[in-house]
């Protein structure tokens, strides 16, 4: 046991001494890899980015808006996602493992899992319809008969 403890103090110690730079990669990988497993995704399709930018503009999703909110859309979510796309996603997905990332890359995707972090907070900050409705204790028996 005491041999296996001298070997993990060994390794320990070249990863304390390792330069600055090794230890920035390591947290990028380490905070790349929280964001993976959080569900957030760390990779964005600029054609998909694109899509939705069109749909929103098109005419079903302009009547879709106006029916639901009474306005016409301006498409400012869908805009915004498209141009940080277009400096940050890519065309096609990449499948390299973690530690074949160049740091660059490594920023590139923790940049896109906080643009999704960020939105899911704007999303949840402007509430939804169970902020104005109360929730139903008691089940009623006849909901649309007059008493």
């Amino acid at each position: 046991m005491a041999k296996e403890d001298e070997e993990l103090n060994e390794i320990w110690s070249l990863f304390k001494d390792s330069p600055e730079e090794y230890k920035e990669r390591r947290r990028q990988i380490t905070k790349t890899i929280q964001n993976e497993a959080t569900g957030f995704p760390t990779q964005m399709s600029i054609i998909t980015a694109f899509d939705e930018l069109l749909l929103c503009f098109a005419i079903g999703g302009q009547l879709k808006n106006y029916y639901r909110y009474g306005t016409y859309s301006n498409c400012q979510e869908q805009r915004e996602k498209f141009w940080f796309s277009m400096r940050h996603g890519s065309f096609f997905e990449s499948d390299e493992p973690l530690d074949e990332l160049t740091p660059k890359q490594l920023e590139k995707r923790q940049k896109i899992a906080d643009f999704y972090k960020k939105r899911l907070m704007a999303t949840k900050a402007r509430g939804s319809s169970e902020d104005v409705w109360d929730l139903r204790k008691k089940k009623l028996d006849k909901p649309f008969r007059e008493e």
